[in-house]
């Protein structure tokens, strides 16, 4: 137990300041991202209560140990008709906002108790949830952020092609570990897994990166994509994997940050539609890019920019959300 009478009183008030400079940070995190919302056509008014509802059940800066921080990702498709959410951290702070709001989301006693399966099985130090708006519905679930070791995860995926496929993929390329793991919840569930790429330049890995996508996809990345992304200077590339219903449903590359204008020409480069509005939509919300990916699910492709939401300029109240046209 702490002995209060005898701590210096310096070391309380420097504490409290971190704190409520936390808290304020937070509270204008979450403004900033409702905000962001009022310029999305695709986020109808019925969407509204539950984009809410999460950002409501995320934990705040006094429910997290030792005032940790949560970390924040934000994603806008390339042509804007995809936004998604996510929010992670010590479980000892997540945990009890995540049953809560899964319990409001009416999960059904399957998905719970996957939850409480792969959480015994891998025990992660970083947990937490998401919600993304594409397609037409609101789709949210979990995700680990924190590495690990393959023959851990292996078992949780049954007995299916899709498992044999990214097994063989492992195997062949030597991949010790997952870097992230992730679960929708509802029907037509998936998960979804991060392998980093093998190889210690960006060559190796990008060309890793294509053979994956003739391994998982019967094709490999475009070739203007390919020279493109060899320019990138840091080798830290990924692979996303999703599985539903046995069989992989996704694939994704996924690349370091890199500018607007670089997405822009990737864009064009795989042949995949840019919004105009884009990089204003991108400023307004982050600090930064932190990376970016080139998604493949049968014959549709898409750019998803991934970005840190950073804390709004305005102290005003948040604006509705914009209906759909």
């Amino acid at each position: 137990m702490l002995d209060l009478a005898r701590r210096d009183p310096r070391d309380t008030v420097n504490w409290m300041s971190s704190l409520d400079l936390a808290l304020q940070r937070a509270l204008s995190v979450r403004l900033n991202l409702q905000i962001s919302l009022s310029q999305l056509a695709i986020v109808e008014e019925w969407m509204d209560i539950h984009l809410d509802r999460w950002l409501e059940h995320l934990p705040m800066p006094p429910d997290m140990p030792d005032g940790q921080a949560v970390s924040y990702l934000a994603m806008f498709g390339s042509d804007v008709r995809r936004v998604w959410w996510g929010a992670w951290g010590d479980p000892r702070g997540f945990i009890p906002k995540m049953a809560d709001y899964f319990k409001l989301c009416n999960i059904a006693k399957s998905d719970t108790a996957l939850l409480d399966q792969v959480g015994e099985q891998l025990e992660p130090k970083l947990v937490g949830s998401w919600i993304g708006v594409w397609g037409g519905k609101v789709t949210t679930g979990w995700h680990f952020w924190d590495p690990h070791p393959w023959p851990k995860v292996e078992p949780m995926f049954g007995t299916h092609e899709a498992k044999y496929q990214l097994k063989k993929w492992v195997e062949d390329h030597q991949i010790e570990r997952i870097e992230r793991f992730s679960q929708s919840i509802g029907d037509a569930a998936f998960s979804e897994v991060e392998l980093a790429m093998p190889g210690a330049t960006v060559d190796d890995q990008v060309t890793a990166l294509s053979e994956a996508f003739v391994h998982f996809t019967g094709a490999p990345l475009p070739v203007a994509l390919v020279a493109g992304l060899r320019t990138i200077p840091s080798p830290q590339f990924a692979l996303g994997i999703r599985i539903r219903g046995g069989k992989i449903s996704r694939v994704g590359a996924l690349i370091p940050g890199i500018a607007i204008d670089d997405i822009q020409r990737m864009c064009a480069d795989a042949k995949v539609p840019v919004d105009p509005r884009l990089g204003k939509l991108v400023g307004a919300l982050g600090e930064g890019i932190s990376r970016v990916e080139y998604g493949r699910a049968g014959d549709r492709a898409g750019v998803d920019v991934y970005l840190e939401p950073a804390e709004s300029a305005s102290g005003g109240p948040a604006p509705t959300p914009a209906q759909a046209n």
